[in-house]
C-alpha cells in the first residue's frame, strides 16, 4: 500500500482557484472515465490568492486529534475497473489538475487528524470484510463499492449504521437526500458525500444530438425546458421523428434513429423515464420501514405511450446497433453505439455524466444535454435515477475500528473534497472541458439536484424487475397483479431483518 508524504500545499490551493476562475473555452464513464491530465503551470504567485483564501477563511469547525501517523485505509474497486471505477481516491504526486485537487485534498486531510490516507484496490472486496469482521480484525477503515454490493452486506449485519457516526448530514459536502431516502428503521449503512465523484456520476439524463435536430428542423429540447414543456409527449415526438434506412433496407446502426435504447429493468429507459414522470418504486410508512404501493394505471399510461415508440421503428437498441459491426477498439456495445451516436446516427441515448468524453469531439454542432422529461407540465419536479451499480461509501460492522476516528476522518476529508476535487471535476473536467454549450452547465445542476435514492432496488426488492416484465409483455397489470405478493413477501422480510439490526 502506498503512503503520502506530508508537504506543504499552499501552491496546490492556488492552482485550484486560478483554475478554477480561469475561463477554459475547451471541451473535452463513469463506465469508463479517463483522469484529466491537462499539465498544471510550471510557476504561478500565490501571494495574492493565499492572502485573500486567509483573510476570508471561513472553515466549519471539526474535532480536534492527532491518530500519530495510523494509516486510514479505503477498500475498493480498481481505478482502472470497466465499470464503476474508484477513481480520485489515492494519489502520489500532483500533475494534472485532478490529481492536484485529490493531492491537495488528501494532504490536508492527513496533516489535520495525523494520518496517511491509502487506498487498497481489491476484487474481493465483499469476502474481505466477512474474513476480517470474523477475524475480529481488518486492513481498511471503510469501503467504497457498488451500492448493490454494500447493501446485501449491509442486511447480514456486516456494515455499521452510519447514523451513529454523530455527523450532520445536512452539510453541503454529505448528500442529505442520499441519507433521508436510504434511511430505513432510523438507520442508515450505505452513504454518499463529497469525497467520491462516484455518486455524482450515476445519475442518468439524455444527451440529444444537435446536428440531427438541425438536419430534420426540431423543436430542440432547449426550448421546450425553456418553456416548462419539456414532457414525455413531447420528447417521444422528437424521437418519433428521426429514422433513415441507408438504403439496404436492413436495421443496422448504420441507419439514423430517434434513440439509441437501452433495455433491462435496471438501466432500460422505460424505468428511467417512469422516474422522471414521478414514479416512486417505494416509500416508507409512518414508522419509517420500506412499503410499496405503485400508481398501476397512471405507469400502465405512461408504458402505453412508451410501448408505441420505443418499440417501433425509430428505435434500436444497443445490441442491433452492434450487430455484425467490429467493436473490439471500443471495448464493448455501449461504448460503440455512443461512437454511433457521436457520428450522428441517433438522435438520443441516456447515460451519465462520466460519458461525456466519449462524445466531447463531435462534429457540427455537437451534442446537448436535457432532464429526463416529465410527465406533464405541472410536475412540480425533475427526477432522475441512481444507477444501483454506482459507488457508494460504507463502514464494515467491526469492533476492531475506531468509529470517532472514521467519523472524524470522513467528515473532514468530505468537507476538503468539497473545496478541492469536487469543483475541479464538476466545474473544471465536466463544465469547462467536457460541455461546450451553456445552456448544458444548467441541465446538469437540474440533474444533480433531482437525484432520487430508492431503497427497493439496492436492497434487492425486486419492484423494477415487474414493471420491466409489465412492459416488456404489454400486460403491467397482470404482470404485477402476478409478481405484487412475492414484492410485499419480499418487503416483509426485508423490514423484518433490519429490525434485528443493532
Amino acid at each position: 500500500m502506498k503512503k503520502h508524504v506530508i508537504r506543504s500545499v499552499s501552491w496546490i490551493l492556488t492552482l485550484i482557484l486560478i483554475l478554477m476562475s480561469a475561463s477554459l473555452a475547451s471541451c473535452a464513464d463513469t463506465e469508463n472515465e479517463t483522469v484529466d491530465t491537462t499539465e498544471a503551470p510550471s510557476a504561478i504567485d500565490t501571494a495574492g490568492a493565499t492572502a485573500e483564501a486567509t483573510a476570508e477563511d471561513t472553515t466549519p469547525e471539526f474535532p480536534e486529534a492527532n491518530y500519530g501517523g495510523d494509516s486510514f485505509v479505503i477498500i475498493s474497486r480498481s481505478p482502472t475497473a470497466s465499470s464503476y471505477p474508484a477513481f480520485y481516491i489515492g494519489t502520489e504526486e500532483p500533475t494534472d489538475v485532478m490529481s492536484s485537487a485529490v493531492y491537495t485534498r488528501n494532504t490536508v486531510t492527513e496533516e489535520k487528524y495525523g494520518i496517511k490516507i491509502e487506498q487498497l484496490v481489491s476484487d474481493s472486496i465483499d469476502t474481505s470484510i466477512r474474513n476480517g469482521i470474523s477475524a475480529g480484525s481488518l486492513e481498511f477503515d471503510v469501503v467504497l463499492n457498488q451500492r448493490e454490493k454494500l447493501a446485501a452486506l449491509a442486511t447480514s449485519g456486516y456494515l455499521y449504521d452510519f447514523n451513529n457516526l454523530g455527523i450532520d448530514f445536512n452539510t453541503p459536502w454529505w448528500d442529505a437526500n442520499c441519507a433521508k431516502g436510504y434511511e430505513i428503521d432510523g438507520k442508515l449503512y450505505i452513504m454518499a458525500n463529497d469525497t467520491s465523484v462516484s455518486n455524482l456520476a450515476g445519475a442518468r439524463f439524455f444527451f440529444f444530438n444537435k446536428n440531427l435536430i438541425k438536419n430534420y428542423q426540431l423543436t430542440s429540447p432547449y426550448a421546450y425546458i425553456q418553456e416548462d414543456n419539456w414532457t414525455l409527449d413531447n420528447f417521444l415526438g422528437l424521437v418519433n421523428a428521426v429514422y433513415s434506412d441507408d438504403g439496404d433496407q436492413i436495421r443496422t446502426g448504420n441507419d439514423i434513429y430517434g434513440l439509441l435504447m437501452e433495455t433491462g429493468a435496471t438501466n432500460g429507459n422505460a424505468i428511467h423515464l417512469l422516474v422522471g414522470c414521478g414514479i416512486e418504486f417505494s416509500t416508507k410508512d409512518e414508522e419509517g420501514m420500506l412499503k410499496v404501493d405503485l400508481d398501476i394505471d397512471k405507469i400502465d399510461n405512461i408504458f402505453g405511450k412508451l410501448s408505441a415508440v420505443l418499440k417501433g421503428d425509430t428505435c434500436l437498441d444497443y445490441t442491433g446497433a452492434a450487430d455484425g459491426a467490429e467493436y473490439s477498439e471500443f471495448g464493448n456495445k455501449y461504448n460503440y453505439g455512443r461512437n454511433l451516436f457521436a457520428q450522428d446516427h441517433f438522435l438520443f441515448v441516456q447515460a451519465n455524466m462520466g460519458v461525456t468524453n466519449q462524445v466531447s469531439d463531435m462534429e457540427g454542432e455537437g451534442y446537448g444535454i436535457a432532464p429526463n422529461p416529465k410527465y406533464s407540465p405541472d410536475q412540480e419536479s425533475y427526477y432522475h435515477k441512481m444507477d444501483k451499480l454506482s459507488l457508494i461509501w460504507g463502514i464494515p460492522n467491526s469492533e476492531s475500528l475506531d468509529f470517532t476516528k472514521i467519523a472524524n476522518v470522513m467528515d473532514y476529508w468530505a468537507y476538503e473534497s468539497s473545496r478541492t476535487v469536487m469543483p475541479a471535476y464538476y466545474e473544471i473536467t465536466i463544465k469547462s472541458r467536457r460541455i461546450n454549450d451553456p445552456n448544458d452547465i444548467g441541465m446538469l445542476d437540474i440533474v444533480k439536484s433531482t437525484i432520487v435514492y430508492d431503497i427497493s432496488e439496492v436492497f434487492g426488492i425486486d419492484v423494477t424487475s415487474a414493471l420491466w416484465n409489465g412492459y416488456t409483455n404489454n400486460a403491467i397489470a397482470s404482470a404485477w397483479a402476478t409478481q405484487n405478493k412475492a414484492v410485499q413477501r419480499q418487503i416483509t422480510t426485508f423490514n423484518n431483518g433490519i429490525q434485528k439490526l443493532g
